[in-house]
């Protein structure tokens, strides 16, 4: 059997408000890029509840990460190396 087929999961406690909220932990907010206001969907797999991004689109995901002038900058000179 192959160790490839097997996950690693991170496991993280949190505790449950008298609201029911919880806090998801800085460091898997920043791992699965959910920030502050986002939409998350919650999904009973009938083991435990699954935390999912609630966006339907990639749209603005990089905003203020990349220059998109600078990209595609780049991306011109890439094409013109690559024509044959």
């Amino acid at each position: 059997m192959s160790f490839k087929h097997f996950a690693i999961f991170m496991s993280k406690a949190v505790t449950i408000s008298s609201k029911g909220q919880v806090t998801l932990p800085k460091e898997l907010r920043e791992k699965y890029h959910l920030n502050e206001g986002e939409t998350a969907v919650l999904l009973d797999s009938g083991e435990g509840i699954l935390i999912k991004h609630g966006r339907t689109s990639l749209k603005g995901l990089l905003k203020g990460k990349i220059d998109s002038d600078e990209f595609e900058e780049q991306l011109r000179k890439l094409r013109k190396e690559w024509i044959l």
